[in-house]
């Protein structure tokens, strides 16, 4: 970085950096085993790539320290040729250390190799280890976990987890990501007891579990948990003063609580009904509210209003008394709603009086307005006395312009007077064009309907749609391991 002196309006010298263009010969002059030493850290194909000019560095893959074959590598060659690429990588290997080991491969057949490469892994002293396979058949040993002193990152898929009694070869552990591992209630609280230094925890589709409380008040880095397809799962508990994000995904607990959680500012409630359990009790929804007040981005399924909307609560009507005051984005998914309409929304959105920002994923759900709807919640709808001052984004997905969403839709224009943009998404092979005069004739309605003169009213087919919410709230991303 060049640094040029100017004179600013005060007259004091003030010294502005400007990039500047590193020549390649910059490296000739280094040391060969400098320059080796950094290549070591490049990833196999990107230091081959790289290298593959130079008569000295002909054969990086000797020296790398990232082995890294991924689901790109996997769908352009056999296994057959997967095999013996990575084997013949490691026997040529003449490094001391291999930092990373990545493979996506189905392990029926090569457990042998697979055994192979772990234990050179092991004795160069791996620390990031990610093992994907497409089918169930391969178990890391509580040996092999036991001898692991400097491993920091571990993500496994369709691979059985045998934990060893003594847990100190894991104490550097920031990452743990499991998906479809079979894991038992204690080995999970083992994990978490043990592994001091835990930053993220992913628990995906893992069978078994019935229990899972995290108890890490003395972690000084748990940051993020996710918690997904754990069909079993009765009692989900969160007792962290540190974390900053929690999503869950899957049946609804028994039991659901975040204890002084005093940090959490990102939650992912995505409720899925099943049986008998589709309803979503009020009380465990009051509690689990209360535990999150200052939450500043909530993403949850039509259960929370609905279990949250007024009903009679010890023989007197009303609504719940919970509030967010810091909440800045709102997502909410109606996929797997029972009962919930337009009023209820607003009336949780009532409590949330500093909102900026609105996502609704309305998708194929249709808005339940029944004879209560008509009787009570309707005019309560039409007389609605609270307006959205912050709230300057609206988005709504699958929005299909039939009366309910129109009214919804009419409220928030209504009640948002700051509003910049509402982007409405036609539902999904929808073969409706927004764009005839059949969907232009909405454009004066809803521009009529507007609080804040400036706001633009835009709308997409589904497939034209550009302003997709962020990946942390969407469904497909929580749960995959990407």
């Amino acid at each position: 970085m060049a640094k040029i002196r100017t004179h600013c309006g005060s007259k004091r010298l003030r010294i502005v950096s400007q990039p500047q263009t590193l020549s390649p010969s910059i490296f000739q002059h280094l040391p060969f085993e400098i320059v080796e030493e950094i290549v070591s850290f490049l990833p196999i194909k990107e230091a081959k790539q790289l290298c593959i000019l130079s008569s000295k560095f002909r054969s990086p893959t000797h020296i790398s320290r990232k082995f890294l074959f991924g689901r790109d590598l996997t769908k352009r060659c056999s296994r057959e040729f997967l095999v013996e690429l990575v084997d013949h990588l490691f026997v040529t290997h003449r490094g001391p250390c291999i930092d990373s080991f990545q493979i996506y491969i189905n392990p029926v057949g090569v457990e042998n190799f697979l055994h192979k490469w772990l234990e050179i892994c092991r004795e160069k002293r791996i620390q990031e280890l990610e093992l994907v396979f497409y089918e169930p058949g391969y178990t890391l040993t509580a040996d092999f976990l036991s001898q692991l002193y400097k491993l920091s990152s571990l993500k496994l898929v369709h691979c059985k987890l045998e934990l060893p009694l003594n847990l100190l070869s894991m104490a550097n552990l920031r990452i743990l990501i499991l998906r479809f591992v079979p894991l038992t209630d204690e080995g999970i609280h083992a994990l978490i007891s043990n592994c001091r230094q835990l930053e993220t925890v992913d628990l995906l589709y893992c069978t078994g579990l019935l229990c899972v409380e995290i108890y890490a008040r003395e972690h000084r880095f748990f940051k993020k948990l996710r918690v997904a397809g754990c069909k079993n799962l009765e009692v989900f508990v969160v007792d962290s003063p540190i974390i900053e994000c929690v999503h869950y995904c899957g049946h609804v607990p028994t039991r659901i609580r975040f204890i002084q959680a005093t940090q959490l500012n990102e939650v992912y409630l995505n409720f899925m009904p099943a049986g008998s359990r589709g309803y979503l009790q009020a009380s465990v929804l009051e509690k689990l509210v209360s535990d999150i007040p200052n939450v500043k981005i909530l993403s949850a399924s039509a259960l929370v209003p609905e279990a949250l909307t007024a009903k009679f609560r010890r023989g007197v009507f009303g609504e719940a008394c919970y509030s967010f005051l810091n909440l800045m984005e709102l997502h909410l998914i109606m996929e797997g709603g029972l009962f919930c309409n337009p009023y209820d929304i607003l009336s949780f959105m009532k409590h949330c009086p500093l909102v900026e920002k609105l996502f609704i994923d309305i998708d194929d759900y249709t808005f339940d307005c029944g004879p209560y709807w008509e009787l009570h919640q309707k005019s309560k709808m039409e007389n609605f006395d609270l307006y959205f001052v912050r709230l300057n984004f609206i988005k709504l997905r699958g929005f299909k312009f039939i009366a309910a969403e129109l009214q919804l839709v009419k409220i928030l224009l209504k009640k948002a007077t700051h509003l910049d943009a509402l982007v409405l998404i036609s539902q999904k092979n929808c073969l409706a064009n927004v764009w005839t005069p059949y969907g232009r004739r909405y454009d004066k309605l809803l521009n009529s309907w507007k609080a804040s003169p400036e706001a633009k009213i835009v709308t997409f087919e589904h497939l034209d749609d550009r302003t997709r919410p962020s990946a942390s709230r969407s469904r497909e991303a929580l749960l995959s391991m990407d």
